[in-house]
């Protein structure tokens, strides 16, 4: 018997033994099973309330320019967003301004798709103005960016007519284009070549912003743009620029997870490029008096 009763005390020991050690290496096994990986989800279209505000100056077809654009853009939730911009300021000592908007879906790694639409009024000749309706792309490849809106423009007609002249704005139905490549030599300072057609006219772009952050959300920016182009179709600005956000983060990385690009400054060129001037007619010659 008690040899009997210690072969059971060992089986059962060993049984216990047995258990806990297959246990144990279960759980092992389970640690290093590579779990599958959940479905890959892009970054959001905009990455929380975001903002910027400028300032400049400078020249528009021979005449001065100064004014102040800015920028609201909100997340709608996953890979949907907004933006309304738009400028306010005087061109040759007359008011003008602009709105826009912007609905777009993007993945901030790789492509923004959306439609846009903006409206510039500027005070001549009783008022002028111009809208314009179109689709709005971006292309990221590493440190180049595409970006462009291409569309339909249209507005109104106005004339001025004084002794010598009658000088006359007015703005076809037509197709137009605003596009932009642009390459970031580092993170905070950027440059870009581009073409644009308004108002039936074509011009190259160029211009350059140089980004300096200043902590708590703030960036701040000195930039350069030119435009040269058939007939009035040139001119040079610059300014300075501040962007408010809920974190610090570099130029390159604001421009493609929080704001796209206002493009309303440009949009005064469709005016200006629908300009023409004709002689007046001549006024009925008056009656000569000969004298006798």
């Amino acid at each position: 018997m008690p040899v009997r009763k210690a072969l059971l005390q060992t089986t059962m020991l060993a049984g216990i033994v047995g258990a806990v050690y297959f246990s144990a290496s279960s759980a092992r096994a389970a640690d290093t099973i590579p779990l599958k990986a959940p479905p890959y989800l892009p970054a959001p279209a905009v990455d929380y309330v975001n903002g910027k505000i400028d300032a400049f100056g400078g020249s528009l077809a021979n005449r001065s320019i100064f004014g102040s654009k800015g920028a609201l853009s909100v997340p709608l939730g996953g890979q949907w967003g907004a933006q309304i911009d738009g400028a306010v300021g005087s061109f040759d000592s007359r008011a003008f301004g602009a709105v826009a908007g912007h609905l777009f879906w993007r993945n901030p790694s790789q492509v923004l798709l959306g439609i846009y639409a903006s409206h510039t009024y500027w005070d001549q000749f009783g008022g002028l103005h111009v809208s314009q309706v179109a689709g709005e792309g971006e292309y990221y490849l590493g440190n180049w960016t595409l970006q462009g809106i291409a569309g339909v423009e249209f507005g109104n007609s106005r004339s001025n007519i004084t002794a010598t002249a009658i000088d006359t704005y007015d703005i076809q139905t037509r197709f137009f284009d605003q596009i932009n490549l642009k390459y970031y030599l580092i993170d905070n300072w950027n440059a870009y070549v581009g073409h644009r057609y308004l108002g039936g006219k074509n011009a190259l772009a160029l211009g350059t912003e140089y980004a300096l952050p200043l902590g708590r959300g703030l960036m701040a920016s000195g930039f350069i743009e030119g435009r040269v182009g058939e007939d009035d179709f040139h001119g040079i600005w610059g300014g300075l620029r501040f962007y408010f956000g809920q974190k610090d983060k570099t130029l390159i990385a604001r421009h493609r997870q929080d704001d796209p690009n206002v493009w309303s400054l440009d949009t005064l060129f469709s005016i200006i490029n629908n300009q023409s001037f004709e002689g007046a007619p001549s006024p009925p010659a008056a009656d000569l008096c000969v004298s006798c």
